[in-house]
């Protein structure tokens, strides 16, 4: 059978729907998932529908890398074609920036020693104390470019995939990869997958994916490990002084007299600091502004009477979220790839195909300005 059937056959889509998707006849469609050869027209219609390069379709020699090894046999067994970009992004990525002999050299600086609620609020403040020390207690709307200036570090998207993010320390780079979703939830796993890598990556390659039960879970975690990175990145987006300043604001303005905290100031900390009303309400509980349980039992009544907490917010008139952007490709990583082409090192297509960005994106880096610290590293 050929690779193209047995990828097909490997999705959770049946052929109907993957004729309607990439807008073929079901007939033939059938056919090639019987091993008939698809024409080159087709192959990229199906690659355009289904969002993964043409490459994953017609070569075989990168498939069997020792990086994409090593991301299958950290997923399991089932395929995933978010994992697969995932490594072919990664070994383009080393390929293309400059080489680099150890991990990010700021990981050095934190201290990582124990899996508790009280190690995590530590690490988080630190983070806070080394990078940001004049925004003590604010948003931290900017994470995704801020943390690539501290160098060696490049995000991407984590596309057509089944887990929520992912980070990864491979030939001295650090990569952070985070599904498209809700921007209040990429944040958050943005900030959790930087808990992994303070806490958990070492020396040499190291790789962990993350599901969406792992991430925000509350008390449904699967894992120590997961439950700490998760206060991490609590504690890093809603630092505890920060949510205390905030709240007084909030009762104040709403002319709250009430001891409990409610769904209001959840909702309005929620948009202040850029998160879900989940996570919103999980970190107020762990603060003890909320009765264990409670921040669940908020979010169910909020759904059973508005829909959705995010309804609930537009009722109350409160101010639009905060613009929150984590690019499909860092800026470092795409100004490097722009400097390669110019060189004529690499050619456009290669680059496009590799990183599964736009030649526009590669020409808007070449052509913006020269980044904060960090960009090249």
């Amino acid at each position: 059978m050929s690779k193209l059937a047995n990828f097909l056959r490997n999705l959770d889509l049946t052929p109907d729907e993957i004729a309607v998707r990439a807008r073929l006849p079901s007939e033939r469609v059938r056919m090639i998932l019987e091993g008939r050869d698809a024409n080159l027209v087709e192959l990229r219609a199906l690659a355009r529908a289904l969002k993964v390069p043409l490459r994953m379709f017609v070569q075989k020699n990168e498939d069997n890398s020792d990086l994409a090894l090593l991301f299958r046999s950290t997923t399991a067994s089932r395929p995933d074609l978010g994992v697969e970009n995932a490594a072919a992004f990664v070994q383009a990525a080393i390929s293309i920036m400059p080489k680099r002999q150890s991990p990010p050299e700021w990981l050095s600086g934190f201290e990582f020693r124990e899996e508790s609620y009280e190690e995590a609020e530590r690490l988080a403040d630190a983070f806070r104390m080394m990078f940001t020390p004049n925004r003590l207690d604010e948003p931290l709307y900017d994470l995704p470019d801020l943390v690539v200036n501290l160098g060696g570090v490049i995000l991407g998207q984590l596309e057509s995939s089944r887990f929520e993010g992912a980070s990864v320390i491979s030939d001295g780079y650090a990569f952070i990869f985070v599904s498209p979703r809700f921007a209040g939830r990429m944040l958050f796993t943005l900030a959790h997958e930087i808990g992994h890598l303070v806490a958990h990556h070492r020396e040499g390659r190291s790789v962990v994916f993350d599901l969406a039960s792992q991430i925000g879970g509350g008390r449904r975690y699967k894992s120590k490990s997961e439950a700490f990175v998760d206060s991490f990145a609590s504690a890093l987006l809603m630092p505890a002084r920060g949510v205390g300043i905030a709240l007084r604001q909030i009762r104040k303005s709403f002319h709250i007299q009430s001891d409990e905290v409610g769904d209001i100031e959840i909702i309005c900390l929620a948009r202040l600091f850029g998160v879900s009303f989940d996570a919103a309400a999980l970190r107020c509980e762990k603060l003890g502004l909320l009765p264990r349980g409670g921040a669940i039992s908020l979010s169910e009544i909020l759904r059973r009477n508005h829909g959705s907490p995010e309804k609930r917010a537009d009722t109350l008139g409160l101010p639009k979220r905060p613009t929150i952007i984590i690019p499909r490709v860092s800026q470092n990583l795409l100004k490097a790839a722009g400097e390669r082409i110019n060189d004529g090192k690499l050619s456009l297509g290669w680059v496009t195909d590799r990183l599964a960005c736009s030649a526009n994106d590669v020409f808007a880096a070449r052509s913006a300005p020269e980044a904060a610290r960090g960009s090249h590293h």
